[in-house]
């Protein structure tokens, strides 16, 4: 009982090719050029998607930006000692 398979020999897995429905990666690149200290929070509910929805389209774009929450001038004025 020997079926036979049809396809082209090639065993290697073919690359996945997704497309995001919901979030547009253009508007995405857009909105963080305009508000780059956002957090992801804002975004999704900006764009009505989840965390974890905009999370994978920043990797995906390759953009990692990380807060700091150090002062980047010291303002001697503000200072008390």
């Amino acid at each position: 009982m020997e079926e036979e398979v049809e396809g082209n020999g090639n065993l290697e897995r073919a690359p996945l090719n997704r497309k995001y429905r919901k979030l547009d990666l253009e508007k995405l690149v857009r909105y963080v050029e305009e508000h780059p200290d956002a957090y992801q929070r804002k975004m999704a509910s900006e764009f009505k998607v989840s965390t974890s929805c905009i999370g994978k389209a920043l990797r995906k774009l390759k953009i990692t930006v990380k807060k700091t929450r150090a002062y980047k001038e010291r303002d001697e004025e503000k200072c008390v000692d």
